[in-house]
């Protein structure tokens, strides 16, 4: 039993460290921001997983590989903390609302109901920012927004 636990953590680490170190050049902002939700997704999967289990998934290590691959590099990322039984982000949910570019960068807002609302209509808005570096998007940022119009960093 002790072995067949080891297997499994060692076969999701690769599987996942795998997934989360591809590469996205040549995407579309649209994309990037869809694969960053889709890997986000199952980033927070496995470590709520692993809170419950405790399958050696290394939370943070995995986050930080995770924006590697989709963020420019900054020394002061938040939220490797920040996951839970309800995802910040979710695939099956989460949809782009409107693409803005200007000279510098991208800005995409999404919208996904929210899971603590009131009623149906109610959602929550994120806003992706990108850059283009080396001949892909990067995301610079994401801010979720709240129903006045402020910003809070999420990443």
């Amino acid at each position: 039993m002790k072995y067949l636990k080891l297997l499994i953590v060692l076969f999701m680490s690769m599987a996942f460290s795998a997934f989360a170190m591809s590469s996205n050049t040549k995407l579309t902002p649209q994309q990037t921001v869809i694969n960053f939700i889709i890997d986000y997704e199952q980033w927070n999967e496995v470590a709520t997983q692993n809170l419950s289990e405790n399958i050696g998934f290394q939370v943070k290590d995995e986050y930080i590989k995770l924006l590697s691959k989709y963020c420019t590099q900054s020394t002061r990322r938040i939220g490797y903390d920040v996951y839970g039984q309800y995802s910040l982000h979710i695939a099956n949910g989460e949809k782009i609302l409107s693409t803005k570019k200007n000279d510098q960068e991208v800005i995409i807002k999404t919208g996904v109901s929210s899971r603590f609302g009131d009623t149906d209509a109610d959602m929550d808005y994120f806003e992706y920012h990108l850059v283009l570096d080396k001949n892909k998007y990067l995301i610079e940022e994401v801010y979720k927004l709240s129903k006045s119009g402020k910003k809070t960093k999420t990443l």
